[in-house]
C-alpha cells in the first residue's frame, strides 16, 4: 500500500501526523542555535615566537630557522609559512589532512619546540601554539569613547567591564584593546650601578635567580607526612626593592628604581579622532550568539551606571549577531519575495486558489520539518543552511507541482472519482519524481564523501539542509498532496480552450510535430546552438574568480613605511589622512573611521562607510578616496585590496591577496630582483598599487663587537652583546605575583626606551677589579636600513610582491599580466616565483568542483540507467545539462557577472532541477508507448502534457530565485554575494527549459533510432553467428 492510499484511507491519521511534524519542528525551530558559521577547526597551527628588541635577521637565524627545522619533521604538513620580525617570529603550519586532531598536531609541535630549546637564546622565554576555529575570533566588539584618556585605565576596565562580562553564560573570554598591561620594571640608573662597581651581567644574572619557586619533598612528623615548601617568591615591590645584592648591604633601590606601570605601548588605536580603548568578547563554541550578545549588551547598561564611567560612551564597533541577523534576514526578505511570487505564477496556470494554497502549503510544511530535523541532527541555523533553505525553497514546490498536475489530468478522465484520480495520479509520477528528488540530493554527494577541506565542510552544511528540505517536500507530495486533492473539487479552468496557456500547449504540440517530422532542421539546430556557446566561451568572454569578495562597506587604506619612525611620527602622517576623510565625511558616506599603527612597522585606517539610505556604489567612494589620498616623505599610502588594516605586517600564512612570491636564499638578492619587477608590473592595467611586501622598511643600528680589543680588557664578544640586550632591550625575570595575577618583571636601563644613537657612549662595563671600560671602545656601531620582516615559505626565504586589481580585472587576468613579466625575468639559479594566495585557493576550487562536478554527473546517469532500463535514454536528459551550462555562460557575459565559487554552487543546484524536469518528461512519454502510443504520437502527446507543470516548476524556481539575482545580499553581510549562485540557476534554467522543450523529442528520437539500429544489428550478428554454428554442425 502506498503512502497515497494510507492518506486517503486515514486522512485524519495523516492531518494529526503532520501536525505533530508541525508542532515538534516549531518548538525545535525555537532552540535552533544562531551563529554566522558553523564551528570548524582548520588544519592550521600558528606557531607564536616572541623574542622583542631584536633585528629581523636576528631572529630568523636564531629562531625561525631552527624551530622550522624541528617543526618539519611533523607528518602531513603540506605548506609551512613563516616569518622573522623585529618582535619575534611566526611559523604557521598547513596540514594536508582536514580530518586530523589539532589538538595533538600542537601537542606534537610542542614537543618538536622544547626539544630544541637549548639552541634557541638563553633569554628566549616562551613561546604560543594557537589552534584555528570559526570560534575563536571575536563576536563583539565595544569601543569606549571619553574626554578622559582610558589608557592607563587597566585596573578600572579589568574590574568592571573584563571580570564581570566573562561571568555571563556563553562568554568564553573578554580581552582588554588599547589599554597596555602592567609590569614591574626595575629601571636601572647606569651612573649610580658604575658608582657602586656592580656589573650589570652579574646583576641580571642575581635578579633572574631571586625570585623562584622549587618543592623540597617531603619529611614525617610524627604519625604525619608533611610537604616542604621553600618559600622564594617576592611577594611585594618593597621586597624587591630591598633586596641585597653583595657583602656590603648594597640594596636594590640603592641603584634602581622598582616601579609598577603599564607596558609601554608600541602601537595605538584611534576611532573616529580619539583614542579607542575597548573591549573584544569571544563566545564558548555551543553557545547561542545572538542570546549571548543581548545578555552582553544588558550588561554593559548596568555596568555604565557606574559612577566611575561617568562621561564614558560605549559604542558597538562590531556585533556578529547583528550581521547574522542582518545577513539572515536579507535572505528571509528574499525568500518571502520569492514565495509570493512563485504563489502568484502557481495561480497564473491553476487559475484555482484551492488548488493553488493546496501546492503552496508545501513551502511552509518543509521548511519547518527541515528546522525540526535540523535541530535534531545537531545542525545549527547560519548563513549557509539559510543559504540552502532558500536554494530548496524554488524546488519544494516542484514535486507538489508535478502530482497535483497528474492527478488533474485523471480528473480529466474520471471527473466523479477523485479517489481514484488521487491515487493513480501519484502512482503515475511516483517513479518520477522519487528518481528527481534523488538527483537532486545527489549532486552534492561528492562534495560530502570527497576530500575533506573547507569547501567541503561548508558545502556539507547546504547540502545538509537541501537535502532535508528536498526530502520533506517529497514526503508531502506523496501523502498529503493527494489526500488534500480528494477533497478539492475539479478546478473549472481545467479543459479550458482559451487563453494563453492552452493555446501556447497548442502552438507547442504543432510545432513540435513538425520539428519531429523534420528532424534535420532540429539537428541542424542543435548543432548551431552549440557551435554559438562552444565558440565564444574559448575566446574568455566569461570572468573566472573563484573566490572573488564583492565589494562592501568598507574601505582599507595600507601605509607602507619607508623607513622605522616613532608612534608620534606616525600618527603625524596618518593625522593628515584622517583630516582629509573628516571633512569629506558627508560626501563620502563615512560612517566610521578606525586607525591602527604600530612601530613594528605596520599601519592603516579602515573606512566604515554608511550602509542605509541613498548609497553611492562603494568602488565608487573607493575611487573618490584614492584621489585625495594625500603624498607622505614617510610612507606610501594606498587603498589595500583585501585584507584589514596593515601595510605589510600580518605574517604567517595568511597568504591572501593578489601577489607572487620570489624564491631563493638571500633575502637581500630577492629585494634587488623585486626593486627590478616591480616598476615593470605597475604598467600592467591588469594591476595597480603593485608594491613589495616586506614589512616596511626599518633604520637598524649595527653594533660590531671587536673581540681582540673586548678580550684584551677582560670581556668575551658575548658579554658584551649581552650587556648591550639588557641595557637597550632589558631582561625578562620571573614574573611577579600581584592581586591574584602574575606580572611580567623587566630589568633594563631607566629610560632605555628613549636611548639615541649618541647614548651609547656614555655606557660603560665594569671589570672585575671594578674599573670601568666605554663600550665605544670594543664596538664599532653603523646605522643601516633594513627590511621590517623577513618571510619563509617552505623553508626558503620568500619575498612577496602584492598589488590590488586594476579596474575590472579578476585574479585569472592579473596572473597572466605577471606570469607575461616574470617569465621574461632571467633568475639566478636557485632562485624562482611561485604564485600563492588567490590564484592557488582559485585553482584548487576549480579543480575540486570540476571533478566532483564529473563524479555527480556519472551518479546521475548510473540513477536515470536504473531508471529507464536504458543506457541511451539518459544521454537525452544529460543534454539538458549541456544546455543549461550554455545558459550560463550566455547569462554571465550578458550581465556581466563573474563566475564564481557561488556560480559553482548554483550549477550543482540547477544540474538536478534541470535533470528532475528531463525525467518527468521521459517517464511519461514511455508511460504513453507502453499504452500503444507510436513514439512520434507519444513524443508529442508526452511533452505537451508535461508542458505545463514543467514551465511551473520553471517559473517557481527562477521566480524564487529573482530577489537575489539583484544583487545586495552577501555571505555574512560583507562576503561573497549570492547572486552568481541566483543568476547560474535563472540563467541555466530559463535556457535549458526552452531548449530542452524544443530538441529534446528530437535527441531523444535520435538515441531511440541509435537504440534500435544497434539492436537490430546485435541480433543479425548473433543470427548470423547462430547460422556459422549450423553450418559448421553440417
Amino acid at each position: 500500500m502506498s503512502l497515497a492510499e494510507i492518506s486517503l484511507r486515514r486522512p485524519v491519521t495523516a492531518i494529526m501526523f503532520y501536525v505533530s511534524l508541525m508542532v515538534l519542528g516549531l518548538i525545535a525551530a525555537f532552540k535552533l542555535p544562531l551563529e554566522q558559521f558553523p564551528a570548524l577547526t582548520a588544519p592550521f597551527i600558528y606557531i607564536e615566537l616572541p623574542y622583542a628588541g631584536a633585528s629581523p635577521e636576528e631572529v630568523e637565524r636564531t629562531i625561525v630557522r631552527p624551530a622550522e627545522e624541528a617543526l618539519a619533521t611533523l607528518s602531513g604538513v603540506k605548506n609551512m609559512w613563516s616569518n622573522a620580525r623585529g618582535d619575534g617570529g611566526g611559523i604557521f603550519l598547513e596540514f594536508d589532512d582536514w580530518a586530523r586532531d589539532t589538538n595533538i598536531a600542537a601537542s606534537e609541535a610542542r614537543d618538536r619546540i622544547d626539544a630544541i630549546r637549548t639552541d634557541l637564546p638563553d633569554d628566549f622565554q616562551r613561546y604560543f601554539v594557537m589552534k584555528f576555529s570559526t570560534t575563536d575570533e571575536p563576536v563583539l566588539r565595544l569601543r569606549f569613547t571619553s574626554d578622559r584618556d582610558l589608557r592607563n585605565e587597566y585596573a578600572m576596565l579589568e574590574r568592571l567591564f573584563k571580570r564581570r562580562i566573562e561571568r555571563i553564560p556563553g562568554v568564553a573570554r573578554v580581552d582588554i584593546i588599547g589599554v597596555e598591561a602592567p609590569e614591574v620594571e626595575v629601571a636601572i640608573d647606569p651612573v649610580r650601578l658604575g658608582a657602586h662597581n656592580v656589573a650589570l651581567n652579574d646583576l641580571a644574572m642575581r635578579l633572574r635567580a631571586v625570585n623562584f619557586s622549587v618543592s623540597a619533598g617531603s619529611i614525617d612528623d610524627g604519625l604525619r607526612r608533611i610537604r616542604v615548601q621553600p618559600v622564594g617568591e617576592i611577594r611585594d615591590l618593597d621586597e624587591l626593592r630591598n633586596l641585597v645584592l653583595n657583602d656590603r648591604g648594597l640594596k636594590l633601590s640603592d641603584i634602581a628604581d622598582v616601579v609598577l606601570k603599564p607596558q609601554r605601548a608600541d602601537f595605538g588605536r584611534r576611532l573616529d579622532g580619539r583614542p579607542a580603548v575597548g573591549i573584544d568578547i569571544q563566545r564558548e563554541a555551543d553557545a547561542n550568539l545572538v542570546q549571548m550578545s543581548r545578555d552582553v549588551l544588558r550588561e554593559m547598561v548596568e555596568i555604565e551606571k557606574e559612577p566611575e564611567l561617568r562621561g564614558i560612551k560605549v559604542r558597538i564597533a562590531d556585533d556578529q549577531a547583528e550581521s547574522v541577523k542582518s545577513s539572515i534576514g536579507e535572505l528571509t526578505e528574499a525568500g518571502i519575495v520569492g514565495c509570493l511570487l512563485s504563489i502568484f505564477i502557481l495561480f497564473y496556470f491553476l487559475r484555482h486558489w484551492p488548488s493553488t494554497l493546496m501546492v503552496t502549503l508545501a513551502i511552509p510544511v518543509c521548511i519547518v520539518l527541515t528546522l525540526g530535523i535540523m535541530y535534531f541532527m545537531g545542525l545549527t541555523l547560519n548563513i549557509l543552511t539559510m543559504m540552502g533553505l532558500l536554494l530548496g525553497l524554488g524546488m519544494l514546490v516542484d514535486n507538489a507541482v508535478v502530482v497535483v498536475e497528474s492527478i488533474y489530468q485523471y480528473r480529466e478522465k474520471y471527473p466523479n472519482d477523485p479517489y481514484r484520480c488521487a491515487i493513480e495520479g501519484t502512482r503515475s509520477v511516483q517513479l518520477a519524481i522519487s528518481a528527481g528528488t534523488l538527483t537532486s540530493i545527489i549532486v552534492f554527494v561528492p562534495n560530502l564523501f570527497g576530500d575533506v577541506n573547507q569547501i567541503s565542510i561548508f558545502l556539507g552544511q547546504v547540502a545538509a539542509t537541501i537535502t532535508i528540505s528536498l526530502l520533506a517536500s517529497w514526503l508531502v507530495a506523496v501523502s498529503l498532496i493527494p489526500m488534500l486533492s480528494a477533497k478539492v473539487a475539479t478546478p473549472p479552468s481545467l479543459g479550458l480552450t482559451t487563453g494563453f496557456v492552452p493555446w501556447l500547449t497548442r502552438h507547442y504540440a504543432s510545432s513540435l510535430r513538425w520539428s519531429l517530422e523534420h528532424r534535420g532542421w532540429s539537428v541542424f539546430g542543435i548543432v548551431l546552438i552549440v557551435i554559438l556557446s562552444i565558440v565564444p566561451a574559448a575566446t574568455g568572454l566569461m570572468k573566472f574568480d573563484m573566490f572573488k569578495n564583492d565589494a562592501g562597506r568598507e574601505i582599507d587604506i595600507y601605509f607602507d613605511w619607508r623607513g622605522s619612525y616613532s608612534l608620534e611620527q606616525m600618527l603625524g602622517e596618518m593625522l593628515k589622512v584622517e583630516e582629509v576623510l573628516d571633512a569629506k565625511r558627508e560626501e563620502l558616506q563615512i560612517e566610521q573611521i578606525y586607525t591602527v599603527y604600530s612601530e613594528r612597522g605596520w599601519g592603516g585606517i579602515d573606512v566604515t562607510l554608511k550602509s542605509e539610505g541613498d548609497l553611492i556604489p562603494t568602488e565608487e567612494l573607493q575611487e573618490k578616496i584614492r584621489k585625495i589620498l594625500p603624498k607622505s616623505a614617510l610612507a606610501e599610502i594606498g587603498i589595500e585590496g583585501g585584507g584589514g588594516p596593515g601595510g605589510g605586517g600580518g605574517g604567517g600564512g595568511q597568504n591572501e591577496g593578489v601577489r607572487v612570491s620570489l624564491n631563493g636564499d638571500s633575502n637581500e638578492e630577492l629585494t634587488l630582483l623585486a626593486e627590478q619587477i616591480v616598476p615593470v608590473l605597475a604598467r600592467r592595467p591588469e594591476l595597480r598599487d603593485v608594491r613589495i611586501d616586506t614589512g616596511d622598511e626599518t633604520s637598524e643600528v649595527r653594533v660590531s663587537v671587536d673581540r681582540d680589543r673586548a678580550a684584551a680588557y677582560g670581556f668575551s664578544a658575548q658579554e658584551v652583546a649581552q650587556y648591550i640586550g639588557i641595557a637597550l632591550r632589558g631582561t625578562p625575570l620571573r614574573e611577579f605575583r600581584g592581586g591574584g595575577e602574575e606580572v611580567p618583571v623587566w630589568a633594563r636601563f631607566a629610560g632605555a626606551d628613549k636611548f639615541r644613537v649618541q647614548d651609547l657612549q656614555s655606557l660603560q662595563l665594569t671589570r672585575q677589579d671594578g674599573s670601568r671600560v666605554p663600550l665605544m671602545s670594543m664596538v664599532k656601531v653603523d646605522i643601516e636600513r633594513g627590511a621590517g620582516q623577513i618571510n619563509r615559505e617552505n623553508r626558503r626565504t620568500s619575498l612577496n610582491i602584492a598589488a590590488n586589481l586594476g579596474d575590472k580585472q579578476t585574479n585569472e587576468d592579473a596572473r597572466k599580466a605577471m606570469n607575461e613579466v616574470l617569465s621574461k625575468v632571467t633568475f639566478p639559479p636557485g632562485y624562482g616565483f611561485s604564485f600563492g594566495g588567490d590564484f592557488q585557493r582559485n585553482d584548487e576550487a576549480g579543480t575540486q568542483m570540476a571533478f566532483n562536478t564529473l563524479i555527480a554527473l556519472i551518479m546521475i546517469f548510473i540513477i536515470m540507467a536504473a531508471l529507464f532500463e536504458s543506457l541511451l535514454y539518459p544521454l537525452a536528459i544529460m543534454s539538458s545539462i549541456v544546455f543549461s551550462a550554455f545558459g550560463v555562460f550566455w547569462f554571465f557575459v550578458i550581465t556581466d557577472t563573474t563566475f564564481t565559487i557561488m556560480a559553482a554552487i548554483g550549477i550543482l543546484v540547477l544540474m538536478g532541477v534541470v535533470v528532475n524536469n528531463g525525467i518527468v518528461m521521459i517517464e511519461h512519454i514511455n508511460n504513453l508507448r507502453r499504452e500503444g502510443y507510436n513514439r512520434l504520437d507519444a513524443l508529442v502527446e508526452g511533452s505537451r502534457e508535461r508542458l505545463r507543470p514543467i514551465l511551473m516548476t520553471m517559473g517557481t524556481t527562477i521566480l524564487g530565485m529573482i530577489p537575489l539575482t539583484l544583487g545586495g545580499a552577501q555571505i555574512g553581510g560583507d562576503g561573497p554575494g549570492y547572486y552568481p549562485m541566483a543568476r547560474a540557476i535563472v540563467g541555466g534554467l530559463i535556457f535549458s527549459t526552452v531548449v530542452s522543450l524544443v530538441f529534446l523529442p528530437t535527441i531523444y528520437a535520435i538515441l531511440d533510432d541509435v537504440g534500435n539500429w544497434s539492436g537490430a544489428a546485435f541480433r543479425r550478428a548473433r543470427e548470423w553467428a547462430g547460422v556459422r554454428e549450423i553450418g559448421a554442425a553440417h
